[in-house]
């Protein structure tokens, strides 16, 4: 119950109140501020909903650029590999975003970023990302909706002053990278996942 009460308190606050939510994450002593604390309460226990909405929706045939199977059986099959291909992606994509920030922004700026704070606001980030794929799942016909992804650039933008502390001639490189990054590196994963599959 403690996790659903934490979901739902940073989900509303990074989308209602996000500079306020990035000022007090700031704050090394807020368990919510601790990587591990933040995994286990919060991101590994929203990506377990997330997988189990995403097996019932694709065991249904409701998927993502798909016809509705409202009528169809239920399958075991599609529901399964949905699920895998939805933890395997938000499981390591925060590991390959990191990697891709670090790796990009530091090489090419020379800026040293911390590494706790990274993680933090990485998975945080990406958790809304993971809302909005559930989100346009539930909702596979109005692919429109695929644009509040464009928010995250939003979430980014507050984020990388207020928790990051970027300095501002290296803001805008910065939101380009970690935006692409974190919305990206899922789907990427997800994308590997099928083209082995086949």
């Amino acid at each position: 119950m403690e996790e659903l009460r934490f979901i739902f308190t940073y989900v509303k606050d990074l989308l209602s109140h996000t500079e306020e939510t990035w000022k007090r994450l700031r704050d090394p002593e807020l368990p919510a501020a601790k990587t591990e604390y933040m995994l286990r309460n919060y991101y590994w226990p929203m990506m377990g909903v997330c997988a189990i909405c995403i097996f019932l929706l694709h065991g249904n045939g409701i998927m993502l650029h798909s016809k509705l199977a409202y009528d169809a059986p239920f399958s075991l099959e599609l529901g399964m590999k949905g699920a895998v291909s939805f933890i395997l992606g938000y499981a390591a994509g925060p590991t390959l975003a990191i990697l891709l920030i670090r790796e990009v922004f530091c090489r090419f700026t020379q800026a040293e970023l911390d590494k706790e704070r990274l993680e933090i606001f990485v998975h945080y980030t990406m958790s809304i990302v993971m809302l909005i794929n559930l989100f346009c799942s539930f909702l596979p016909t109005m692919t429109f909706l695929s644009f509040i992804g464009l928010y995250v650039i939003y979430i980014v933008w507050l984020g990388s002053s207020e928790l990051m502390e970027i300095v501002e001639k290296q803001q805008r490189f910065f939101i380009v990278i970690a935006s692409v990054a974190i919305y990206y590196s899922p789907k990427l994963i997800q994308g590997i996942l099928l083209l082995i599959e086949r």
